[in-house]
């Protein structure tokens, strides 16, 4: 990750398992939470929350441990303490995703790939998308659909509106990796294979810079000194994101 963390959005996404190993990031009140869940639900929301606070770290400091997370009246997240900093979270199967966005809206959206049905075109693929999708190979349909719902998705979370209706409102060919929508800014990103990933955004000040950060599934091992190292050389440890 480069750049200004002040200004920019940051992506993150991982495997639940892998998020949920920042859990002591959770606050009380948080943990709590957690706890009055079914296992599968508290997992999910463990690893949303830590992956969150992991994401807020970064862009703003450690002080944001102490902000609360609460939703508006639609479902939309927001820190209270901090209403200008945008944030999203979304989980797919066994994956997570989160965006943090200092002073502008933000939404984010991951998904594994979807089988198309009608029902699922007709509300996130105008027409012309749906005839496109019809001519790729069958073992390319699902990932291309899972590619143009996390789009759909994003920006219905950056509006704070929930899910719109109104496919053709998204212009652009299928598998554009960008584009916009009533003064949102989209953009789609190849974090994890097999998971499509987007991010939607308001560009109130200046253009956006994207930050992506990927979670490893298992914990990177240390990496032991070469045997030409010297005697009590330090070991050499590999940078977390």
């Amino acid at each position: 990750m480069t750049g200004d963390p002040r200004h920019d959005i940051l992506v993150a996404c991982a495997p639940t398992a892998a998020a949920a190993r920042h859990a002591h990031l959770l606050s009380a009140e948080e943990s709590l939470q957690a706890e009055a869940f079914a296992p599968r639900r508290a997992q999910e929301f463990t690893a949303g929350r830590a992956l969150l606070r992991w994401a807020l770290e970064r862009s703003l400091g450690s002080w944001t441990r102490a902000c609360r997370v609460g939703r508006t009246g639609r479902g939309k997240p927001l820190l209270e303490d901090l209403p200008s900093t945008g944030i999203s979270v979304s989980h797919s199967g066994e994956t997570v995703a989160v965006a943090v966005a200092v002073g502008r809206a933000v939404g984010v959206d991951i998904q594994d790939p979807v089988p198309p049905t009608t029902g699922l075109l007709n509300r996130c693929c105008s027409p012309e998308q749906q005839r496109e999708l019809a001519v790729l190979p069958p073992e390319r349909r699902a990932a291309a659909l899972a590619r143009r719902w996390t789009i759909h998705e994003a920006c219905a979370k950056a509006t704070g509106t929930g899910l719109m209706r109104g496919p053709e409102t998204y212009p652009g060919a299928l598998l554009a990796d960008g584009g916009s929508w009533r003064g949102l800014r989209w953009r789609v990103l190849q974090p994890l294979p097999g998971s499509a990933l987007a991010v939607a955004f308001d560009q109130p000040h200046r253009p956006a810079v994207i930050r992506l950060a990927v979670m490893a599934r298992k914990p990177v091992p240390l990496t032991p000194p070469p045997p030409s190292s010297p005697p009590h050389a330090p070991e050499r440890r590999p940078v977390s994101r």
